[in-house]
């Protein structure tokens, strides 16, 4: 585990680096995912300036939700931003080189190019959430506060098995970007409660492509609205879809051929 530690700061070292020598690149981007999660907030300012509620949710309520989701998806961002370069890597033979090394080969991939604008992002997040906390009295409910880091954990394991899949399907079919990007573009569906849209569609963000139980049962858990069912539902889930993701890396591993060959 220490040695794993190492390299990945090793490597962090490197991306920060990188991050020094394209400082106005870097910035916009950074100033982009300011904008707009702003506009976001706004957006959802001006809803509950003309209604009370939204699908039974207060302001605070849709706000937690709101948060959790970017939340979530911004970790996943600050770790493993190593995917977009996977496809280059496998193009270029690189990813032979990897793969001879004494380290796990998916641990480089996943975690070669860390995130540091996403990690600075990470603060003002959590602290918008411990005042969202403090409007819901959620502080009052420590058992509460305690299932919703276990959550976020069970999220981070699915979006992680997300983009093991991603990197598996590049050894395949050389496209990687067009998956992750699909989980990108439906995390807007997380922003709000599910309840907003109609059941067939919950049921596929679900149970199909679990995108609601990855930003949306810790929001409920931290709520007390998530039932003892959709909680095992989670855990199960997680367990079968962030293993299955490994199996199937494994499996495009034996099957892989070098760009030698």
């Amino acid at each position: 585990m220490k040695k794993y530690f190492r390299v990945w700061k090793q490597l962090a070292v490197m991306a920060s680096e990188s991050y020094m020598s394209n400082r106005i690149e870097y910035g916009s981007y950074f100033l982009g995912k300011i904008i707009r999660f702003c506009f976001l907030m706004l957006m959802i300012a001006a809803i509950f300036s003309h209604t009370g509620n939204m699908a039974g949710y207060t302001k605070y309520q849709v706000i937690i939700f709101f948060l959790t989701s970017f939340l979530i998806d911004t970790l996943g961002q600050a770790a493993f931003r190593g995917v977009y370069l996977f496809r280059e890597d496998v193009r270029q033979g690189n990813f032979d080189y990897t793969i001879s090394k004494p380290l796990n080969s998916l641990f480089l991939v996943l975690s070669r190019l860390p995130d540091f604008l996403d990690v600075i992002f990470i603060f003002p997040l959590v602290a918008f959430l411990f005042y969202a906390f403090s409007k819901l009295d959620i502080f009052y409910n420590p058992q509460l506060l305690a299932y919703y880091p276990v959550f976020l954990m069970l999220s981070f394991l699915m979006v992680a098995g997300i983009h093991v899949i991603s990197v598996t399907l590049t050894m395949w079919t050389m496209e990687s970007e067009s998956f992750i990007w699909v989980l990108r573009n439906t995390t807007f569906l997380s922003l709000f409660p599910p309840e907003v849209y109609s059941g067939s569609i919950q049921l596929f963000f679900t149970f199909v492509f679990p995108i609601i139980v990855i930003f949306a049962f810790p929001a409920k858990v931290l709520l007390g609205l998530l039932t003892l069912k959709m909680a095992l539902v989670a855990l199960a889930m997680t367990f079968v879809f962030f293993g299955g993701s490994l199996l199937l890396w494994k499996t495009g591993l034996k099957h892989y051929s070098s760009a030698s060959s």
